[in-house]
């Protein structure tokens, strides 16, 4: 009786049981854990779960085998209550901000005037966020180090509210010695995102002449002590570059992770969504290489076990006026949960009729491919929103799907094949 393969990762709330050519895949969405054993080991599991084995009359094996079960979660000594409630949330702290960037949702000369939640607002909706048991904040915006007592925001969150992770995403222009030496004091890490690689390169999504601007502000932030991640945007135009960004990372000693671009499918921003050849060749990089893709099942765990994409499941989303939705690009009016200023999110979860909608949804029940994919429990279906954006359907499969079906048809061939 052997367990082949133990991968711990995150997340989903279902056991599920699959036979491969080489071994049995046991998948566990409460914790996450992917265990793969040998036939002898998946026998014993379904006598277990017919409740057709005398504990007593266990040998040492079965013992061992059984006690695995038990410290993974795959099974209970007694009835466990699982906490369900998100544990990442988004905090759009602003829409003002200093760039252009092509097709922006936030692209409108009134952008700059539009009022942001006061600061005691913010604090009301952090607080909210910590009751609900969040984990993970990533402050957002807009760009987030034009808000007004931002530093007196995140200190709020690490030392009132005690998050253990803070993340602070900008765009790096904005070069302010003084702020930018006290982040380290609460933020756990910067991420700043980019358009290009090089000071040469010519711009794809935003304002020109801006690389050196930031390439400044990342060596203030290494020297003042920040953690920092930078966060370049895959589309059309760059998924053949991918190399030079991490060239770029590895000469200014900081960690990297990609976002791909997603928008409607229309307007200026339809020709730099990526084709299904840069699917392909995003796929190919990233196989060869131990880097993550921020809102997708890609990472540098190899594996995880999921079966939805934690919409209004792990994740919900906070915007700058205080309404919440279940994901931070699923931020349309139709999916509003409610309001921080006049209900508690810990309520807007529980009675929100759209929560309840994304937390029935999961890989088995989408339209289209996606429940017969040999691949659905490592995907988890891919993303909601980009379903959305593309087809106006919650549940049709993700225009990106040809990515993660290439990228695991490859890491998976010795489970499949």
């Amino acid at each position: 009786m052997k367990i082949l393969v133990i991968i711990f990762v995150s997340y989903t709330h279902l056991d599920v049981y699959m036979q491969t050519n080489k071994m049995y895949l046991l998948f566990n969405f409460d914790n996450g854990v992917v265990a793969g054993i040998d036939k002898k080991a998946a026998i014993f599991y379904k006598k277990l779960l017919n409740s057709d084995v005398d504990i007593a009359e266990l040998d040492d094996e079965e013992t061992n085998f059984f006690e695995y079960l038990i410290d993974s979660e795959f099974i209970y000594k007694e009835m466990v209550t699982k906490n369900n409630s998100p544990v990442s949330a988004y905090l759009h702290l602003t829409n003002k901000c200093n760039l252009h960037c092509v097709g922006c949702y936030s692209l409108d000369d009134k952008r700059n005037a539009c009022p942001d939640m006061s600061t005691m607002e913010i604090f009301d909706a952090l607080s909210q966020l910590r009751d609900i048991g969040v984990e993970n904040v990533v402050f957002s915006g807009g760009e987030p180090l034009l808000t007004k007592d931002i530093l007196k925001i995140v200190k709020y969150a690490k030392e009132e509210c005690k998050f253990p992770n803070l993340i602070l995403i900008t765009n790096g222009t904005i070069f302010n010695k003084k702020l930018l030496s006290e982040l380290p004091k609460y933020i756990d890490v910067v991420s700043v995102s980019l358009d290009t690689y090089s000071s040469e390169s010519e711009p794809f999504l935003r304002d020109a002449g801006i690389f050196d601007k930031i390439m400044r502000s990342i060596s203030w932030l290494i020297e003042t002590g920040n953690k920092v991640n930078i966060l370049p945007t895959i589309h059309h135009l760059n998924a053949n570059d991918l190399e030079k960004y991490v060239e770029l990372s590895n000469k200014l000693g900081v960690s990297i992770s990609f976002s791909l671009l997603s928008a409607c499918y229309e307007g200026e921003l339809l020709k730099y969504l990526p084709n299904k050849d840069d699917l392909i060749s995003i796929s190919n990089f990233m196989k060869g290489n131990d880097l993550s893709i921020d809102d997708s099942s890609i990472s540098s765990e190899l594996f995880h076990a999921e079966n939805n994409c934690g919409a209004g499941q792990t994740i919900v989303s906070v915007g700058t006026d205080g309404n919440v939705y279940p994901c931070h690009m699923l931020m349309y009016d139709e999916f509003c949960i409610g309001n921080t200023k006049s209900t508690h999110i810990r309520d807007m979860l529980k009675n929100s009729p759209i929560i309840k909608d994304f937390k029935d949804i999961n890989v088995d029940n989408l339209d289209g491919k996606c429940r017969l994919c040999k691949f659905r429990y490592f995907c988890g279906g891919g993303c909601r929103a980009r379903a959305y954006m593309k087809t106006n359907r919650i549940k049709a499969c993700d225009p990106y799907c040809s990515l993660f079906t290439d990228y695991y048809t490859d890491i998976t061939k010795d489970i499949f094949e």
